[in-house]
């Protein structure tokens, strides 16, 4: 009976806590009340006292773990926006900080929204670009001549449209299409005999036409054959088919361009292995006349383009060098080039006759022939150093205007080295994308997977396009959903080396082309210049215009509750 009564661990840890309060409170009772002078000084120290007893605090093993993660968490934000003359250790500490509206915010924005989601995820800068929209009138996007394999929508509402077609939406949209008519994605027109539920409209906008289609190959992205995919390939090995479908390949090739050149397609790609190529109508972007442009290349084609007289310049390239670089020594002496020869030229012009002066000139310095010819040789190298940087970049962009399109198209109408000879695409001529029909193309639908995104315990609705598409697919999606959903995202995955078109843009506007004469088109003219396109014309306008702000290379894109696009 005199044996002590046994304690559980829970009265155990309620006399500690005890022993701690009183302690804390004879603390409390025999510190000092700081002045009212010193309140505004000490605020700063007392927080970060405050916070640090809370961090040492010990935690309890025998409490659940849920009951401790339920515990409201306060941020170093919210710490420092207590008032300034309250005291910490006073009793009513917990009621002010409860009536403190600057608190309350400040949890409120802590926590995950759908507004915090996407401007983490997009990395979006608002500044002068949110400025530069509200000068439009409900807003747009610009025009990306980057090729996409992928684009994903998300938003917090579901989207109009499902996987599942019914007959009369399925063919609605192919005949939209096929016979480029506005189905509702402008409100001016309306057109009874079709279908213009939202299924049909974007059924439409997920079309695409292209040449060839070899359902058993993925001829896009054009992506080289690795060591391990070396399959062979029935086309290579026979020469029947081959040269049956680059013959049928050509018929189609030229059928686009001249669809370009009478302005009835506004533009085109031509994918192959290793480049791709850009043909666009004149008006486009206001330009005066047909132009294109290919990306990447190397020092070897573009001499093959020089043995084939295409003219052509390279808008992205830099254009600055050292004048050390330019110095000819001969000897033990060294002179500049003042005294010996021109500057070497970047952009390589430099032409037979004016080497043959340098030469002449050279000769009447009393100058070797020995020398001469090492001359030429060190120069050649550094030439040949420089343009080696440039291969496979985006620098190795050309431009092409004009008449020297139509060569540029007779090259690469005969180019061998646009077919691979090896691989599981040997034989197969490059891909030919159009958003109107040609002679051969196939009307080739983009894949579409719909699913549910869970986002830090929010639930998304997600829409994911595969294939080709190109930069009126975007225009004319976004638009479509802009009308249904207040709010949305979308994503893209380029295929990089094509960045180098909307990047070459900016350049060709700052030196007004290719000639010192040529003017830019006004949109105006452009659109009705292309009115029978194919595109519809709001977009039109869009791709017409001429303003720098126009063009941009684009990774998402962002449709705010203010009928706002923002991009990154």
């Amino acid at each position: 009976s005199g044996s002590p009564k046994w304690k559980l661990p829970e009265d155990v840890m309620k006399l500690h806590k005890f022993k701690l309060k009183k302690r804390a409170l004879q603390e409390r009772m025999n510190k000092p009340i700081p002045s009212t002078g010193a309140k505004s000084q000490g605020t700063s120290s007392d927080c970060v006292s405050f916070n640090s007893n809370e961090s040492k605090k010990r935690r309890n093993p025998f409490k659940a773990q849920s009951d401790v993660s339920k515990k409201p968490q306060f941020d170093q934000d919210s710490i420092h926006n207590i008032p300034v003359g309250l005291n910490i250790s006073s009793e009513d500490t917990l009621f002010q900080l409860l009536n403190n509206p600057d608190i309350h915010s400040n949890l409120d924005c802590s926590r995950t929204s759908f507004e915090g989601i996407f401007n983490k995820s997009a990395n979006i800068n608002k500044n002068a670009v949110q400025e530069d929209h509200k000068k439009k009138s409900g807003g747009w996007i610009p025009i990306d001549w980057t090729l996409k394999t992928k684009l994903r929508f998300m938003s917090v509402k579901p989207f109009p449209w499902n996987e599942k077609l019914k007959t009369s939406e399925e063919a609605s949209g192919i005949t939209g299409f096929v016979r480029c008519l506005n189905t509702g994605i402008s409100p001016n027109q309306n057109i009874n005999s079709l279908d213009t539920s939202p299924n049909a409209q974007f059924h439409q906008c997920c079309l695409v036409w292209q040449y060839p289609v070899l359902p058993w190959l993925n001829l896009f992205p054009r992506i080289k054959a690795s060591s391990t995919a070396n399959a062979s390939n029935f086309i290579a090995t026979d020469s029947k088919i081959k040269d049956t479908l680059y013959e049928d390949w050509g018929k189609s090739f030229l059928s686009l361009f001249q669809l370009v050149r009478v302005c009835q397609c506004p533009y085109f790609y031509v994918s192959a292995n290793t480049f791709t190529c850009l043909f666009r109508a004149a008006g486009i972007c206001g330009h005066s006349d047909i132009h294109a442009l290919l990306t990447p290349t190397t020092r070897g084609f573009r001499h093959l383009l020089k043995g084939d007289d295409v003219v052509f310049t390279m808008p992205l390239k830099s254009k600055t060098y050292h004048s050390s670089e330019n110095t000819k020594s001969i000897g033990n002496e060294s002179l500049s080039n003042a005294n010996i020869s021109e500057s070497i030229e970047t952009n390589e012009e430099i032409g037979a006759d004016e080497e043959v002066e340098d030469d002449v000139w050279l000769e009447s310095m009393g100058v070797s022939t020995d020398e001469i010819w090492r001359l030429n040789s060190t120069q050649a190298k550094l030439v040949h150093q420089r343009e080696k940087k440039v291969d496979q970049t985006r620098e190795s962009l050309i431009y092409v205007e004009g008449v020297e399109v139509q060569a540029l198209f007779n090259f690469l109408m005969n180019c061998k080295s646009s077919v691979a000879t090896s691989g599981f695409l040997a034989g197969v001529p490059p891909t030919l994308l159009a958003p109107v029909a040609f002679h051969g193309a196939t009307l080739k639908p983009l894949k579409v997977r719909q699913s549910t995104v869970i986002v830090n315990n929010s639930s998304f609705h997600s829409t994911e396009i595969l294939g080709p598409i190109l930069p009126h697919t975007i225009h004319n999606m976004c638009a479509l959903l802009s009308q249904s959903v207040c709010e949305f995202s979308a994503t893209f995955a380029n295929v990089e080396s094509t960045c180098a078109f909307s990047l070459a843009e900016k350049e060709l506007k700052a030196t007004n082309g290719v000639g010192e004469n040529k003017t830019k088109v006004p949109a105006a003219f452009g659109k009705e210049k292309l009115s029978d396109c194919g595109i519809e014309q709001s977009v039109l306008e869009r791709f017409c215009s001429s303003d720098d702000a126009s063009v941009q290379v684009m990774d998402t894109i962002k449709f705010t509750s203010d009928k706002m696009f923002i991009w990154s």
